[in-house]
């Protein structure tokens, strides 16, 4: 029997408001829905999906209600949904952890949230953006009066929104969550001192025809405790040294293909070097951040995926990879061709790989040295030893047959 923790070592929540767990491995793939089929409305979908530490023994998701539902994945089961207060722009969470016991969650409009036991800790990473921003970051700007400073404070949020907040999972920073979006460059905020980023990037020059370059982060990926990656919608991968005085990246790369650059939809990180990036047209590639490594970065490209990348987890050399085209993909990092490809009927916003993931290895059994054979009767089983010759059961009771004859008494 498959051992408690081990039958599954994927979870994977998609955007109707399911989350399955699947068991990958050589032999078969066998995936369980873990939501009620019959309970599902428009507000079940799942936006996003979080883990809470290394260890990975619960996950997190939100929907769109909104509500965050923590999943244990040792008793395979939902505790009590956490109903999110409604925010006058109601909307929809981005990103959700848990520090401290406490739930944090992260919405499209920049607000931050710390649902502390006693209190509430709120702030807003789009305000922090627009406050840098215009007449704002000017500090001996006058004002005729209140109202015109609002004003303008609104206008500066327009078309500004936060598309993915994440956590930095080592132990020593796990109080670290980066967040970024559209016209929202990378921000760091450190959970146990709320009271303004520890990091604020700085956008790159202007191009070459002096036009400013457009910010839109669609993905961001924590390689170590003082480096962070981002990858947005024009293709830009970047590389930040949050610990330094550099706001700028430290490492700019763009994929570019055929002259136009491509639409980056999910990151994950490999090492402290690498990442695995995906797009909007299902291309995946491994970038390399260190100079004079593949060509300007990309080290190779992976086939096999057909609709737009929307997540990608890494663990003990695979990295498992879901989209739109309903697919739950594996692949390992030197193939370029996924080794998995497990249809799971839904269309995929997240997924996360089990520590220790190790699809190749067989499925842990309780101490069976052989096949049992039986026939309705106790005595009639037998076990067949490693060394044994394996021995069908039509011939095994053929031979017994035949032995019976021959012991017969002669008449």
């Amino acid at each position: 029997m498959v051992g408690e923790e081990k039958d599954f070592n994927v979870f994977v929540s998609s955007e109707n408001g399911i989350v399955k767990g699947v068991s990958v491995n050589k032999k078969c793939n066998i995936s369980k829905n873990f939501d009620k089929l019959t309970s599902l409305t428009k507000t079940s979908g799942y936006t996003c999906l979080g883990v809470i530490d290394k260890d990975q023994h619960e996950i997190l998701v939100a929907n769109r209600v909104p509500e965050v539902k923590e999943f244990s994945i040792k008793d395979k089961c939902f505790k009590t949904p956490f109903a999110v207060e409604e925010n006058e722009a109601k909307s929809s969470l981005v990103g959700v952890t848990k520090y401290n016991g406490s739930y944090v969650t992260v919405a499209q409009n920049g607000r931050v949230d710390i649902w502390k036991k006693d209190e509430r800790v709120t702030f807003n990473a789009i305000d922090v953006e627009a406050n840098s921003h215009g007449k704002l970051a000017k500090k001996d700007q006058e004002w005729k009066n209140e109202e015109e400073k609002e004003k303008h404070a609104e206008s500066l949020k327009i078309g500004r929104k936060l598309c993915r907040m994440r956590r930095s999972l080592d132990p020593e920073t796990s109080d670290l969550i980066a967040l970024g979006g559209q016209e929202v460059d990378l921000q760091v905020w450190n959970l146990a001192k709320p009271q303004e980023p520890v990091f604020r990037a700085k956008n790159v020059r202007s191009d070459s025809l002096e036009m400013r370059v457009p910010v839109w982060i669609s993905d961001i990926a924590f390689l170590d405790q003082s480096n962070v990656a981002i990858c947005s919608k024009y293709g830009h991968i970047r590389k930040y040294d949050i610990s330094g005085s550099q706001r700028r990246p430290v490492r700019d790369l763009v994929w570019e293909e055929k002259g136009e650059n491509m639409v980056c939809t999910a990151m994950c990180t490999i090492n402290e070097n690498q990442v695995i990036v995906g797009t909007s047209t299902g291309k995946l590639g491994l970038w390399d951040f260190r100079k004079n490594e593949g060509y300007r970065g990309l080290i190779r490209k992976y086939k096999g995926c057909v609709g737009a990348v929307r997540d990608i987890s890494f663990s003990n050399g695979y990295f498992g990879v879901v989209g739109l085209d309903r697919f739950l993909r594996i692949y390992t990092i030197k193939d370029d061709k996924p080794k998995f490809n497990v249809y799971l009927k839904s269309k995929l916003s997240g997924v996360t790989l089990l520590p220790g993931f190790e699809p190749d290895q067989e499925p842990e059994t309780e101490k069976d040295e052989g096949v049992i054979i039986e026939d309705g009767n106790e005595d009639d089983i037998e076990v067949l030893e490693e060394g044994d010759e394996e021995v069908s059961l039509k011939d095994k009771i053929a031979n017994t047959r035949l032995e019976q004859l021959l012991s017969l008494p002669s008449s």
